[in-house]
């Protein structure tokens, strides 16, 4: 997959995925600030960090390097713009900010259980059950790629995808670092007829 600034035409990210709508990567992974200057660069085994993983300054300096196996991190070292060692940075990592409530989880599970409507069809056969309806909080805070990641009934699957597509553009995206991210949600819903 690749992705380009929609400012300049620049290439934003390349990389590939065992799961793109899930965003599983698997091989390596980059990164290009607008200026075509490599960000990042990492490495993933089936959506777990593997290997180096390098983060740059905007000058081309490394700023991060990091070594992972299975997920996990084994060693690495930061460096400041001088290319001076320095204690790593903390990743913080913020949810989005769902438009509603508090705009947290339970405010997203609030509205999807709002908006869905029983479909009269699915009521008479009688199907019932869980689902998890899965989707995508984009970095402008839009929700993108809304899919089935435990389908039930396609009458109980649609009416659940309808239900995320009535959602509200979120009020803040994720961040990690302070930069806007792609941040996946899974949704279940329970269904029983009474």
């Amino acid at each position: 997959m690749r992705d380009y600034y929609l400012s300049n035409g620049q290439l934003q990210s390349r990389g590939t995925f065992d799961n793109i709508r899930r965003e599983i990567i698997h091989g390596a992974y980059d990164t290009w600030f607008a200026t075509g200057q490599l960000e990042s660069h990492t490495n993933s085994q089936h959506g777990k960090l593997e290997g180096e993983q390098l983060q740059y300054y905007p000058d081309g300096k490394l700023q991060r390097r990091e070594v992972f196996a299975a997920g996990q991190r084994t060693g690495g070292e930061c460096l400041d713009p001088n290319g001076r060692p320095m204690e790593c940075p903390v990743v913080v990592e913020v949810m989005p900010v769902y438009a509603e409530g508090n705009g947290g989880s339970q405010a997203i599970i609030a509205a999807v259980q709002r908006n869905f409507r029983y479909p009269r069809k699915a009521l008479r056969a009688g199907a019932k059950g869980r689902l998890v309806v899965a989707f995508v909080v984009d970095e402008q805070g839009k929700v993108v790629d809304i899919h089935m990641d435990q389908p039930l009934h396609p009458l109980l699957d649609a009416a659940a995808i309808q239900a995320v597509q009535k959602l509200k553009p979120f009020r803040q995206p994720g961040t990690q670092n302070g930069k806007p991210v792609r941040v996946g949600y899974n949704v279940p819903i329970t269904l029983d007829i009474q």
